[in-house]
């Protein structure tokens, strides 16, 4: 899949770490790799509205890009062995410093990797790994319609503790719906110079 080659494809040409953000430019489901479309989604919704399905490489769940939501793949070689949560979360980190610098408050990592703005979803994360390659995505919600993710999606089978059993509508929110209106060029600015300092996980403890 695009999302995922767009990374991948420089590392197999030599490079140890590289990353791409950018805002996704239409609307399209993303299976997480051992999802089906059959148990996540409204496939027919999906057809009536031209609304591809795709499958990535990383584990988690079901996601819906769209206009107003940004995009935030990296990838690297480690030599930390099985550290998922952790992989994940250095990013995530790592993109809750930039956005407290925007000035967004009440930030949290919430369930496995979420972050979370007081008690809503605002991105979710997954990891892929191959032997000492790991990949990162993110997607944070800046200004996406939200009221898509209940007309593509189906209730997740799992989901975490905080979520409580709440429809899309009421688990999700975005930056700007909680008052944030960041521009989405700036702040991917912001988190591109930020990784290209060095790989988020470059400084994880080996244990």
């Amino acid at each position: 899949m695009y999302i995922d080659d767009r990374v991948l494809k420089k590392n197999q040409n030599g490079n140890k770490y590289c990353f791409a953000v950018y805002e996704a430019e239409r609307t399209e489901v993303i299976l997480g790799r051992s999802c089906s479309a059959e148990d996540d989604v409204h496939v027919s919704n999906c057809k009536q509205g031209n609304v591809p399905i795709r499958k990535r490489l990383g584990g988690g769940g079901t996601v819906l890009l769209s206009k107003g939501i940004i995009i935030i793949s990296a990838a690297g070689v480690t030599s930390i062995p099985f550290q998922l949560r952790e992989h994940m979360n250095a990013v995530n980190n790592t993109i809750i410093h930039i956005l407290t610098a925007f000035g967004v408050k009440n930030l949290a990592i919430r369930g496995i990797s979420d972050i979370a703005l007081d008690h809503r979803k605002v991105l979710g994360s997954s990891l892929a790994r191959r032997k000492d390659l790991i990949l990162y995505q993110g997607c944070l919600l800046v200004n996406p319609d939200l009221k898509l993710f209940d007309i593509y999606l189906k209730h997740p089978k799992k989901e975490p503790d905080y979520r409580e059993g709440r429809t899309h509508r009421e688990f999700l929110t975005s930056l700007w719906n909680e008052g944030y209106k960041i521009n989405n060029i700036d702040f991917i600015s912001a988190i591109k110079e930020r990784l290209a300092k060095n790989a988020p996980w470059s400084s994880l403890p080996v244990y």
